[in-house]
């Protein structure tokens, strides 16, 4: 397999792995959707808090699909998948169809699986971007 098809590969492979947490989420399967990612996995939500492993992603993850989640749906769009080493890689996403918020994840191979190492979600906040741009000039 050539340098570049094996990138296309990689990049199918992350793409299917996001579309499966995608859908995990949207059925409130928080075993499925914690199975998206590595079991010491690192995962900081948009309020700041910090969720170690897999389990405790699952945990958290049901609580949330049979309360104020249920029913709801994530939608990231790709922005950058960045090669940072061999079976290592740093994606960045966003979704702004549902308040707003910019994703970065570090993704990483293992076997022929790849899975979420490190999340972190971010909520946009126009009005301090807007601040921050503004103070920049």
């Amino acid at each position: 397999m050539t340098d570049a098809a094996l990138h296309a590969s990689d990049d199918g492979a992350i793409r299917a792995l996001l579309a499966r947490m995608c859908d995990a989420w949207a059925r409130g399967d928080a075993e499925a959707y914690a199975a998206c990612f590595t079991e010491n996995s690192d995962y900081i939500t948009f309020q700041g808090m910090h969720v170690r492993g897999r389990a405790e992603n699952a945990r958290m993850h049901d609580g949330l699909f049979r309360g104020v989640l249920k029913g709801s749906r994530i939608s990231p769009e790709i922005e950058s998948i960045e090669r940072l080493a061999e079976g290592v890689a740093l994606v960045h996403t966003s979704d702004t169809k549902r308040r707003g918020s910019r994703q970065t994840l570090v993704i990483v191979k293992s076997g022929d699986d790849w899975r979420i190492r490190s999340f972190q979600n971010t909520r946009l906040q126009p009005l301090g971007i807007w601040m921050t741009r503004r103070l920049m000039r």
